[in-house]
């Protein structure tokens, strides 16, 4: 019994008030919501009702009946939530509904969607349990006995293959789940969650959703207080619930602004935040700014104490007073560049650093520059053509030498497409610009490594391992995975078992991110409808929102502990050892070898279930075999008045145990909302076994 646990999920606030309301009402003349502001204290409330209504036994126990109270209970037996439904209250074990018209979020196999892929809860359900509609009339008896006429086939297995959205809660990305079960929840009080981007979400208050603070009921979400007749009367805390929607490149971290900004804090710089969140520093800077962010100062895609090739402290066009002496001298830019030896552009940078102007030309000329001069050509030999290729490649400054470093802010995959780029050409006249896949001469080709580079990098600037591909098949190639497959048609005697791996491209994902609820409203009672995910993320997108599937454990849970996954504690109950009485009043005891002979019988219950279900045996029926008594968890609503009955029944000595230790653990939550009633109740009726006002 160390695992009974009770909950409250909302409550009628100032109960006491509202029943000293109603009993006025009934004996005044004027409108007792005009005189609220001049109503006792809920404390003094609650003096009053004890002496001139409880007290005196008078009968007139309807105003009791306003003010209300719902529970959350957990691993009571079975029977005990049988007991508790005989009663006039509300019970339920499956309060996580929707609405039948809320739209169920599919994809495509590239994680896209469409209005053709969104199907509502009441259609999928109306598919999954009846079949969908056959384009033609059977014409003759089915295979199974099926009589001619209309029919509809059954599509199970084909709703189950359906890409389902579902938000991977450790990435805040999405990614694809399949539905295992589809259920009708019954008629249900369905309320609408209205965001402030205009979504929308009709849904019971215990349904839960993904808030920016985990998951958390709709009502405890929003901290929602209803009244008697289940309308809302206030939201007490804000709240956010993870929307989809925001298309994101690589990670797409960049675009929440609270890590953004804790990598900020940290002193990450530009450059590490984009290697984070696979992007390019223009993309991280670009954000920050949307967030209104700064980045660190001392971001910087250069190395530090990086100074660039040119820098030159003592050069002449850097002293203002030599810029302005040229400058009274009437000589241009250009005349002043020879003279400095540097460009004509580092001196106008430096004339307009110091707020100096240039000396202009007139416009026209009479005599251009190049007046009577011809075009001139090289007609240098092939032998010549050659040696100027081989001198440019040995005298041009390469790497760190080179003049236009940048730090090395390339990556090796970039240099090593390059590379592969540069050296196109000669691979394309090896191959006399043939496409070794299609065998067309010409058109745009490119160059393919034969083996990838994530197959073996050390081939990477192989020029050997280099073939000449159309650009179609090349695309086709790495598109459709078949690199190796390319490989062994060009060359049989490859080894493609041992490669790597190929890499999973990052591509374009999408991604959570919060929006606040702007109002919650009742719209009565409806019928509701819930779906199982299967897989290790449970949840999935419901009219754009993340939403908690049902998750049926009283079917899962069987499995669980035949897995080793869940003790079998956990998921059955049995009392502990010791004396019990019957209900003759006759003592018996109960063993421990009993006990641990009845705990085996439940391992060997739980076996048969998981065997008759994956055996294709629905769990309703699978569950028919199991104890009585497994852990189960609900829901239960009393009015005051109801609550004060069904403590007089069960809250006695020759209840069950059970339901006993269930009135125990709901009193403290009694007394603490109804104190004065409570202590009332606790000196005139609690364990008398009277029937309750």
């Amino acid at each position: 019994m160390h695992r009974f646990r009770v909950e409250v999920i909302a409550k009628t606030p100032n109960p006491q008030q509202v029943i000293y309301a109603a009993m006025h009402q009934d004996y005044t003349e004027s409108f007792v919501f005009d005189e609220r502001d001049s109503w006792p204290s809920e404390s003094q409330c609650g003096e009053i009702i004890v002496k001139r209504l409880l007290a005196g036994e008078r009968g007139h126990y309807g105003p009791l009946e306003h003010p209300q109270i719902i529970f959350n209970c957990g691993y009571f037996p079975h029977s005990v939530m049988q007991q508790a439904r005989t009663h006039r209250v509300g019970v339920s074990f499956d309060v996580q509904c929707l609405a039948g018209d809320t739209e169920i979020t599919f994809v495509n196999c590239q994680g896209q969607t469409s209005q053709k892929l969104k199907k509502t809860i009441g259609e999928l359900y109306d598919l999954w349990t009846n079949g969908e509609k056959a384009i033609r009339q059977r014409l003759i008896q089915g295979r199974n006995g099926e009589l001619p006429g209309e029919y509809r086939r059954n599509c199970k297995q084909r709703i189950r293959k359906m890409r389902l959205r579902v938000l991977n809660e450790e990435s805040g990305l999405f990614e694809v789940g399949h539905i295992k079960d589809i259920m009708s929840s019954g008629v249900q009080p369905v309320y609408r969650v209205t965001l402030e981007d205009g979504k929308t979400l009709d849904c019971t208050v215990n349904h839960r959703l993904f808030t920016s603070e985990g998951w958390q009921t709709m009502g405890d979400a929003v901290g929602l207080v209803i009244n008697d007749v289940g309308s809302v009367v206030q939201m007490t805390k804000p709240c956010y619930l993870m929307c989809n929607g925001m298309a994101v490149v690589g990670k797409g971290l960049y675009r929440n602004r609270e890590w953004l900004e804790s990598q900020i804090t940290k002193g990450v710089s530009t450059v590490e935040i984009a290697q984070l969140s696979e992007c390019s520093t223009n993309t991280v800077r670009s954000w920050a700014n949307k967030h209104r962010l700064s980045l660190n100062q001392k971001d910087s895609k250069f190395a530090k104490q990086h100074k660039p090739w040119n820098y030159k402290p003592e050069a002449l066009y850097r002293d203002k007073l030599w810029l302005e002496e040229q400058l009274s001298k009437g000589l241009h830019a250009d005349e002043m560049a020879i003279l400095a030896n540097c460009s004509i552009e580092a001196i106008k940078k430096w004339v307009y650093v110091y707020g100096l102007s240039l000396n202009k030309r007139p416009t026209g000329s009479s005599s251009p520059w190049n007046k009577g001069k011809s075009g001139y050509s090289l007609n240098l030999s092939e032998e010549s053509r050659q040696k100027r290729l081989e001198n440019a490649r040995k005298y041009t400054k390469r790497g760190e030498e080179s003049n236009f470093l940048k730090g090395g802010t390339s990556t090796e995959r970039e240099l090593i497409g390059a590379w592969t780029r540069e050296i196109a050409p000669q691979v394309h006249d090896r191959f006399n610009y043939i496409c070794q896949k299609c065998r067309v001469r010409g058109g745009s080709l490119h160059a393919h490594h034969l083996i990838p580079v994530y197959a073996d990098e050390s081939l990477a600037y192989n020029f050997d391992n280099l073939v000449t591909l159309c650009k179609e098949c090349h695309e086709y190639i790495h598109q459709n995975n078949q690199e190796a497959e390319f490989a062994r048609f060009y060359n049989p005697i490859l080894d493609t078992e041992n490669w790597q791996p190929k890499p999973k491209p990052t591509g374009r994902k999408l991604g959570a991110h919060p929006v606040k609820v702007k109002s919650v409203e009742y719209l009565g009672q409806q019928m509701t409808y819930d779906l199982e995910v299967e897989g290790f993320w449970h949840n999935f997108v419901a009219n754009g929102i993340v939403v908690h599937n049902s998750f049926r454990y009283t079917g899962n849970q069987f499995i669980d502990v035949v897995e080793g996954k869940k003790d079998i504690e956990e998921v059955f109950y049995l009392r502990p050892v010791g004396y019990y009485t019957d209900r003759q009043g006759k003592k018996y005891y109960y063993s421990p070898e009993q006990r641990a002979a009845d705990l085996q019988w439940c391992l060997e219950a739980a076996k048969r279930y998981q065997a008759d279900f994956e055996g294709g045996m629905s769990e309703e029926h699978a569950r028919g075999k199991v104890p009585f008594d497994y852990r189960q968890h609900f829901v239960v609503s009393f009015n005051l008045r109801s609550f004060l009955h069904f403590c007089d029944l069960r809250n006695k000595k020759d209840a069950q145990l059970e339901i006993q230790k269930l009135c125990e653990l709901m009193w403290p939550h009694f007394a603490d909302w109804a104190p004065a009633i409570a202590q009332w109740y606790e000196k005139q009726r609690l364990g008398k076994a009277r029937l309750a006002p």
